[in-house]
């Protein structure tokens, strides 16, 4: 028999194998809870960053809310005169400080507000944390937004139309109460007025016991007139931006009534594309606005400003209390009572805007300069950030 030869054990003399592999995955660890605490000693430092960001984006703000006070208080000492341009500290020059109630300072913005005049300007807010000058890291947050200030027309007359116009019969249109603007005329015309019988229509400047004189209306006057009072193109611009935040913008053809309430406030009515009206928009695109019984709900009085581009008949049983403003032809008929100005460009129709309307114990048109300026207090006074123009970064 041949003898054999043992088989050796493969594990024999492996003892301690492990260790390598418990150091390695001690190494592996060892890198993990080094990266944890590296992350974790950071995060007070991100968190610190973040603060002052927010921080710098309230100061920023807050520089944004003091140019508006500024602008909307222009007799004040620290106001912005609306007759030149802005001055320190709101020219850029001057950083501001914010302090809290107990004197720790949280930093500052700077603030650059250009152009002139009371109906638009720019601005420019940058917030600084922790200050102006200070160390590395500090934050800095830019705001900008176009300031605007809204315009009534403020016409010569408690309806001024840019055409003709006719008075129906036993109408009665009144502009004496209100001087608070100067005197206005009852109606004003760039054609003809035709006056239907028994039609009493009287202005300030008037005799109160004589209605129809010639200082109560106003007719064949001068186009350029009317067209230097009207909204321009920006303003029109404006006001649409306002009505659309606002969920009070419309197109084409609309009808207020019992079912579909108008709501107070800015009230813009759009073409029926969207497009500003110009010399070459055709008459189908003109807006065609209708307000019937029940459009005011309760009470039965709308306040604020009608915007129209294109044309409105006001028919219904409604008082509406501010501006209207048409760019086509007004039509004002039945019960229907306008308190404030009313005005038509009559950039299409050649027939005259008609004011035909009785309302019982008042008459169809009263001229209140506050009422159409404020549209029955509707209609925000102070300056105001333009819609779509509010910016964060740097410009």
């Amino acid at each position: 028999m041949k003898s054999s030869t043992p088989i050796p054990i493969l594990t024999r003399g492996q003892r301690g194998a492990v260790l390598p592999l418990a150091m390695l995955i001690l190494v592996v660890l060892s890198g993990v809870l080094l990266g944890l605490s590296l992350l974790t000693g950071r995060e007070p430092l991100i968190a610190s960053n973040h603060v002052m960001l927010v921080q710098a984006q309230a100061l920023a703000e807050a520089g944004l809310e003091r140019a508006l006070w500024a602008l909307s208080t222009p007799e004040s000492p620290d106001g912005i005169p609306w007759s030149a341009r802005a001055t320190a500290p709101y020219d850029g020059t001057q950083f501001i400080g914010v302090a809290t109630e107990f004197g720790a300072m949280l930093g500052g913005f700077r603030l650059t507000v250009t152009g002139e005049g009371a109906r638009q300007r720019e601005l420019t807010a940058v917030g600084l944390v922790p200050g102006d000058v200070g160390p590395l890291g500090r934050a800095r947050q830019d705001i900008s937004a176009t300031l605007i200030r809204l315009r009534f027309p403020a016409p010569p007359a408690g309806l001024a139309v840019r055409g003709n116009l006719t008075i129906g019969d036993g109408v009665t249109v009144d502009a004496r109460a209100d001087g608070s603007c100067g005197d206005r005329a009852g109606t004003w015309s760039s054609g003809v007025t035709t006056v239907g019988a028994g039609a009493q229509i009287q202005g300030r400047n008037g005799d109160a016991a004589i209605p129809n004189e010639p200082a109560d209306i106003h007719q064949y006057q001068a186009v350029g007139a009317f067209d230097d009072l009207a909204f321009s193109a920006a303003e029109l611009q404006a006001l649409k931006a306002v009505a659309r935040v606002r969920g009070t913008y419309y197109q084409g053809a609309v009808t207020f009534d019992a079912s579909r309430r108008i709501p107070d406030g800015v009230i813009f009515v759009d073409t029926f594309s969207g497009q500003p009206i110009t010399d070459a928009t055709a008459i189908a695109d003109l807006a065609s606005v209708r307000i019937d019984d029940g459009a005011a709900g309760p009470g039965g009085s709308f306040r604020g400003w009608i915007i129209v581009n294109g044309s409105l008949s006001v028919a219904g049983e409604v008082t509406l209390q501010g501006l209207t403003y048409v760019a086509d032809r007004l039509s004002q008929t039945g019960g229907a009572r306008l308190v404030g100005a009313a005005m038509a460009g009559h950039v299409r129709s050649t027939a005259p805007s008609l004011v035909d309307a009785r309302p019982a114990g008042h008459a169809a048109l009263e001229w209140s300069c506050e009422a159409g300026r404020t549209g029955g207090g509707r209609i925000p006074q102070r300056w105001m950030v333009k819609p779509g123009s509010y910016r964060e970064g740097a410009a």
